[in-house]
């Protein structure tokens, strides 16, 4: 996912710094507020979210099968059994991703956005 993000990031930056969207003058500042968003989201959206919500996912699972008092550690655990945390936790990815991306853009708007606005004002978009 690391490496995803940095992709990402990279081809957005090379991308914003290498187009012709912005006034010439403002290029660099531009292009690097837009990289540093696009990090800071896909940091945010790709592994801080899903790696938590995930992780709590299974360890949901795990606390209700020890509760159950259903063994998925010790040696004579069912190999089967022992594999649903992990299993269930695979299976929400398809149900977080959406909301996950939403509350990462969430975030961005109403924090880091805000706050570099006003370095955005230079940030003209040049038509052609």
């Amino acid at each position: 996912a690391i490496t995803y993000v940095l992709a990402d990031t990279v081809d957005k930056t090379l991308k914003a710094f290498r187009g012709s969207k912005y006034v010439s003058s403002a290029t660099a500042a531009c292009a690097t507020l837009e990289g540093l968003d696009a990090f800071i989201w896909q940091i945010t959206a790709s592994v801080a979210l899903p790696g938590y919500t995930i992780h709590q996912v299974v360890e949901l699972v795990v606390q209700a099968l020890t509760a159950a008092n259903i063994d998925i550690s010790g040696p004579d655990a069912n190999p089967a059994i022992a594999a649903l945390p992990t299993a269930v936790g695979l299976l929400t990815i398809p149900y977080i991703v959406k909301p996950l991306d939403e509350l990462a853009e969430q975030i961005m708007d109403f924090t880091l956005r805000k706050l570099w606005t006003p370095y955005l004002e230079s940030c003209t978009i040049e038509y052609k």
